[in-house]
């Protein structure tokens, strides 16, 4: 996170015209690699020895480091270490070195180089070098904007948030002043969605996004969290009075009539408010207890905002009641499995179908998963029902086989906890042998955040999944969590857009350019895309054109029953769109 701010200001830069700091005592060898890469349209920055190229790597952050193994005073294996020392982990470093033993090649590695390149220097392989590990670097750069900017309101996302919350209490603490969370959610927002359709409800996002800002000081901090919510942070305030007038002026202002397609609708918003130090003396108390005053607001009758009492944990007694619902679902078969086509979008063909959860409830109907799913990995529960989905797939799988649907292929979703708690490998592999499929029938759908919950154990229980032959896909990618390292580190086939990305295009021209990039990046490494969330034939034009593979939404069909999704492959297989 130390390096967002020269990541926002340098991208551009980098992508004009890169820096590369050369760092040579022979300066024969400088005026060649600068006469080489200059005509390639880079900035070379010399340096004539290790202390001199740590000075221009603080001062210029370079999309690149050539770096001399000998060189007098502090030699190139040492620069290169305390380079990587100093913070600046994310700036590749290659070595240009006469001594080609084994044990030099070893410590030019240890020290953090990426390569190196051998004395006599062969100018076309230099070239061709820099270049392929710069367009990395830029491509790498480009996606951690994405991950920390909201690209609907162009607003800090959750990620770039939960940094300025770190920042914003560590400050309070030194200062010894109160600072305030205030956590604003948009009342019906789902109303709006199911109304007027989801343009439109980005569209009010945006309009409230625009609004909140508007009210605030420049040093207070507005972040989109997701979904309807927004957090704002308020430090150095003298007293909760300061706090009671900035939530009742964001009330009134969030309080209007909306015009959205043409029609009027009424808006208005909850807040929470959690209080340093009062309310939690760390950043996890603080936004855990804004989140529990925001659903009170939202009990006592919305268009409120309500500070956080302790004696509302106490209302967690809902939660406990919900969970102890789902326990008894379980044991009485409540759930099931319904499937969502996946397309190929070049061939219109079916290739796949991811399994999504259900609760069918004996009073209230069928339950989509957004509503407990949270509760589920809380309690422990994902632990046996992730395996009941593991098995009912691969079950579903054998009996649409049998049924004369050949090749067909699932993917299934797992949770972070699966990892920590499940031996996965051993229950795959059971099931697959169980049900008689192959392995490659099935691919697993992880989040970011279940790649950076537990890294060490997640890789390797893909690495075996993968060794199998299942197929690793990465979920809601873009959304804040991974960066290019993720996707070049750990062993994933497939990368899903969210629906987030997909829904602006192809009149938005900023979520245009998202899908692009994330397009471009994905081709780059060779991974396939899936594009989530497509509702329209406009939608799927662009998705065509990016290049993207795969894409899946109710353009074609909602996530359907076992033997709907069967009769809905047989009916469309030859004649999709």
């Amino acid at each position: 996170m130390s390096n967002v701010v020269s990541l926002f200001s340098d991208t551009q830069k980098y992508e004009e015209r890169p820096v590369v700091v050369l760092a040579d005592d022979d300066p024969s060898i400088r005026l060649m690699v600068r006469h080489v890469l200059e005509s390639e349209d880079f900035d070379i920055v010399e340096a004539a020895d290790g202390l001199e190229a740590i000075k221009a790597v603080e001062k210029h952050h370079p999309a690149l480091i050539l770096l001399d193994a000998v060189m007098p005073g502090i030699d190139g294996f040492t620069t290169c270490q305390q380079i990587k020392e100093k913070g600046h982990t994310d700036i590749p470093v290659m070595m240009i070195t006469g001594l080609d033993d084994d044990a030099s090649v070893e410590r030019a590695y240890e020290v953090g180089a990426i390569d190196f390149i051998t004395k006599p220097i062969k100018w076309a392989v230099l070239k061709h070098r820099v270049k392929s590990v710069v367009a990395k670097v830029i491509a790498e750069r480009k996606v951690e904007l994405l991950a920390y900017r909201d690209t609907l309101t162009d607003l800090p996302n959750r990620l770039l948030f939960a940094d300025r919350l770190e920042q914003a209490v560590i400050r309070s603490e030194r200062s010894r002043t109160s600072m305030a969370l205030m956590l604003v959610d948009i009342d019906d927002f789902k109303l709006v969605n199911d109304s007027f359709g989801h343009d439109a409800g980005d569209k009010l996002i945006k309009a409230v996004g625009t609004l909140i800002s508007r009210s605030l000081r420049r040093a207070d901090t507005i972040a989109r969290l997701g979904g309807d919510e927004f957090a704002v942070i308020i430090e150095g305030i003298d007293s909760p009075e300061d706090a009671i007038s900035i939530a009742d002026n964001l009330t009134t202002i969030l309080e209007h009539n909306v015009r959205l397609d043409g029609q009027e609708t009424y808006t208005s918003a909850s807040i929470g408010i959690a209080i340093y130090p009062e309310d939690g003396k760390d950043a996890r108390t603080l936004l855990k207890n804004a989140d529990t005053a925001m659903f009170r607001a939202k009990e006592n009758g919305r268009h409120c905002f309500q500070f956080y009492k302790p004696e509302m944990s106490v209302s967690a007694m809902e939660r406990l009641e919900l969970e102890n619902s789902l326990k008894s679902a379980f044991e009485n078969d409540e759930f099931l499995i319904h499937y969502q086509p996946v397309i190929d979008i070049h061939k219109n063909e079916i290739v796949s179908a991811e399994a999504l959860l259900r609760w069918q409830h004996p009073e209230k109907g069928m339950i989509q998963p957004n509503d407990f799913v949270s509760v589920i990995e809380d309690s422990g529960l994902i632990i046996a029902l992730g395996e009941w989905v593991i098995f009912s797939a691969c079950k579903q799988i054998r009996i649409w086989e049998d049924a004369g649907l050949k090749n067909q292929h699932v993917s299934i979703n797992l949770a972070p906890r699966q990892f920590r708690e499940q031996d996965l490998v051993a229950i795959f592999t059971q099931a697959i042998l169980e049900n008689k499929i192959e392995a490659s029938a099935l691919a697993v759908e992880i989040t970011e955040r279940t790649l950076i919950d537990n890294i060490g154990e997640v890789e390797s229980t893909l690495k075996k999944l993968r060794g199998m032959g299942i197929k690793v896909m990465l979920d809601d990618f873009g959304t804040g969590y991974a960066s290019l390292a993720y996707l070049k580190d750990f062993p994933v086939d497939v990368v899903k857009i969210d629906r987030a990305f997909v829904t602006g295009i192809p009149d938005n021209h900023e979520d245009s350019a998202v899908v692009d990039a994330i397009a471009g990046l994905t081709r780059g490494l060779k991974l396939e895309l899936l594009a989530e969330g497509v509702e329209n034939e406009r939608q799927l034009k662009v998705l065509k054109g990016l290049g993207c593979q795969y894409g899946q939404g109710y353009y074609w069909s909602k996530a359907l029953p076992g033997d709907e999704y069967e009769q809905f492959y047989m009916n469309q297989i030859y004649n999709i769109v």
